[in-house]
């Protein structure tokens, strides 16, 4: 073995944090369930090599889907069973897919396996326009499967990934930073939300979630001592970090963060003998099989004699016998209660190609990248410009767009809490990805209390609006609101239907009508009532046509005065 540093230094640096997280914590072994009905409507992001196949095996540039979903905003949620077998599935139910082209759901459920993304209806208006840019920009072959549950059903949540939008800082102390860079343009990923850096040092106040070392054999030019110093605080602090290949080695035996007495690599001692561990934990969720033994200076290795595991320490591959089951080729520890705090080791030099081993090596690395760290870690949305962390400048309760009429739009927005806060830009887009500041609205800068604003757009387009706000302190700090948005279809109607066509829903303004007792009926073209006389007391409101046969239907509006308006409508299912 390799010595790195003195053994004073070594004492210095023992162990990155002792504390022993709760056996129900989401980041460990089978936590308790936390089901949640997923309802009929609901998109599912697959996540299997079955019904994520490009062709053949598992599209790996879903992941940069998930990324761009989750930096617009939407509420992803991360399904994976508690207790579950390596290839079980996590849950089954009837769907049908959606895009890149229609297929009906069938008699048979799917098995969606590996960790599947769900999107609730709420969310799926706009998720689908993420997902049409998205697969836009792709080749045919590498397009994403998107599915519709046609049929409510259990899951267990493992993570809801709220407000959650990943960065990486991929290092390259070792000067091999370039593999994992790979893997990020290999998915698809955002170049927003990974930046390549040659030392760790400060990760902390570089508002980064999640850390990675491609290689490092501790002859770079920053100590090891600084960097693992610079890891502790990161990882103690709610940062995610991932070693692959000699940084494995080096890391552990200084940091001693898995182990009480270090390492020793043993490479070629598993081979075909390989047992997936743990698979329900979030960094295991990948499909097929994975061997730890392809290439590299670190591929599998072993405690030394007389070591023992630390900080909740738990294989994801290793040895399959009574000889090898202490050899390992990737593993997890959590240095921390709560969210964040993971080391992720993972044997082999790079992954290329795509065969099992390949597509699930990057898997390994992109499911650590997307495992929550802890919302004090400073994640992207709550940076400044300057990259430096620190408390948002406000908390917002509720932001809310509705149409006047036929020329204005009213926002109103609430916070609960203001620190420090400066002003809010009022962000419009016309495609919900491009943002363009259309007025500033200052804020009252310090609260405990709820405070309300409002502004109104004098200009919307035909067509949907989509409004963000851009919240800022006084000392620059940045973050986004959620966005909402409304719809024109350009003509001066009393009445108004859209979309036009519309899929799962329409809306119904009825611009005339006051705000209650109005009656709504919706027949087809033979007369049938699909709806017959529903009351609202709105003059906005939206109505699931998911039931509805495709088709035209004609919509009559009635108000409290007797006064009538109808309009037509039609709906398509793919």
């Amino acid at each position: 073995m390799k010595t790195f540093l003195p053994s004073v230094i070594l004492l210095t640096t023992l162990v990155f944090f002792s504390s022993h997280a709760k056996a129900q914590n989401t980041d460990l072994p089978n936590p308790n369930k936390n089901i949640k009905v997923l309802p009929a409507g609901s998109f599912v992001i697959a996540m299997d090599k079955t019904y994520q196949a490009n062709p053949g095996y598992f599209n790996i540039k879903t992941y940069g889907l998930l990324v761009n979903l989750m930096n617009g905003g939407i509420r992803l949620r991360w399904v994976i069973d508690s207790g579950k077998v390596h290839g079980a599935a996590d849950f089954s139910v009837l769907a049908e897919k959606i895009t890149p082209s229609f297929v009906a759901a069938g008699t048979t459920p799917k098995d969606f396996k590996a960790g599947p993304f769900v999107i609730t209806p709420s969310d799926t208006a706009l998720a689908r326009l993420f997902i049409t840019i998205y697969n836009n920009s792709m080749t045919p072959v590498n397009k994403i499967n998107v599915y519709r549950t046609t049929a409510p059903v259990n899951v267990n949540v493992r993570y809801d990934l709220t407000a959650v939008k990943p960065k990486a800082a991929v290092l390259n102390d070792g000067g091999k930073g370039s593999i994992q860079i790979a893997y990020m343009t290999a998915a698809s990923i955002p170049s927003t939300n990974y930046k390549i850096l040659d030392s760790a040092v400060n990760l902390y106040n570089g508002c980064y979630t999640f850390a990675s070392e491609p290689h490092n054999d501790g002859g770079g030019s920053f100590p090891i001592a600084r960097i693992v110093d610079s890891l502790r605080d990161f990882v103690q602090k709610g940062g995610n970090f991932l070693a692959e290949c000699a940084a494995i080695e080096t890391y552990e035996n200084v940091s001693h963060s898995q182990s009480s007495l270090g390492i020793d690599v043993l490479n070629n001692a598993i081979k075909t003998n390989i047992n997936y561990a743990n698979p329900d934990l979030s960094y295991a969720q990948f499909d097929g099989i994975f061997t730890p033994e392809q290439g590299g200076s670190c591929q599998s290795w072993t405690r030394k004699s007389g070591s023992v595991a630390l900080n909740n320490f738990y294989p994801v591959i290793n040895g399959s016998t009574a000889a090898t089951d202490s050899v390992f080729g990737a593993t997890v520890s959590k240095h921390r209660s709560g969210k964040g705090g993971l080391i992720f080791y993972l044997g082999n030099h790079s992954f290329s190609g795509n065969t099992d081993d390949d597509i699930n090596g990057i898997r390994l690395y992109m499911n650590a990248f997307l495992t929550p760290a802890a919302y004090g870690n400073c994640p992207l949305y709550q940076c400044d410009g300057n990259g430096q962390c620190g408390p948002l400048p406000v908390t917002l309760k509720s932001f809310k767009a509705k149409k006047l009429n036929l020329q204005q739009v009213q926002l109103n927005w609430s916070t609960s809490t203001e620190l420090n806060a400066k002003e809010f830009i009022i962000e419009r887009s016309f495609d919900g990805i491009s943002f363009v500041g259309i007025g500033r609205v200052n804020a009252q800068g310090y609260s405990s209390t709820e405070v309300a604003y409002a502004f109104q757009d004098q200009s919307p387009k035909n067509g949907y609006n989509y409004y963000r706000l851009t919240e800022i302190s006084n000392d620059s700090k940045v973050s986004y609101s959620e966005i909402v948005s409304v719809y024109f279809s350009g003509k001066n109607l009393g009445l108004e239907v859209y979309p036009a066509p519309a899929r799962e829903s329409i809306t119904v303004d009825m611009n005339s009508f006051s705000a209650t007792n109005n009656l709504i009926s919706i027949f087809d073209l033979t007369g049938k009532a699909m709806i017959n006389k529903l009351k609202v007391n709105s003059n906005s409101v939206k109505i699931d046509v998911r039931a509805f046969p495709a088709g035209t239907y004609i919509l009559k509006a009635v108000d409290a005065n007797g006064t009538m308006l109808q309009s037509k409508f039609s709906v398509i299912k793919h």
